[in-house]
């Protein structure tokens, strides 16, 4: 029983990891930061690409194939850092657009 439960925690973790961008191979690579930036990174493009700029989505891209590769060790905090604000200005815009919208039905 007790397998059984770790093998199915395991899977879980392992789903949630992907869901966020992130290999299971990757987990013992990488800074507290550099996870975040993958995750944020993964879910602005999948659910907020469009309220990026051309050359912001690039920068997520390239950075998440970077986060991907063999080179991953050889990110640093600023690019982390760098992707963590474009996804915070995306953030921003959504809250805006959707206190607009919010704001403009009453």
């Amino acid at each position: 029983m007790s397998k059984f439960k770790n093998i199915k925690d395991t899977n879980k973790t392992n789903a949630w990891l992907k869901s966020k961008g992130i290999g299971i191979n990757q987990i013992y690579v990488g800074t507290t930061e550099l996870f975040q930036a993958q995750s944020l990174a993964t879910t602005t493009l999948r659910n907020h690409g469009s309220l990026l700029e051309q050359n912001q989505a690039a920068v997520l891209n390239n950075f998440l194939r970077a986060a991907r590769s063999s080179k991953r060790d050889k990110i640093t905090q600023a690019q982390c850092f760098k992707v963590l604000n474009i996804t915070k200005q995306a953030q921003r815009k959504l809250a805006k657009l959707t206190k607009r919208k919010n704001s403009g039905s009453h």
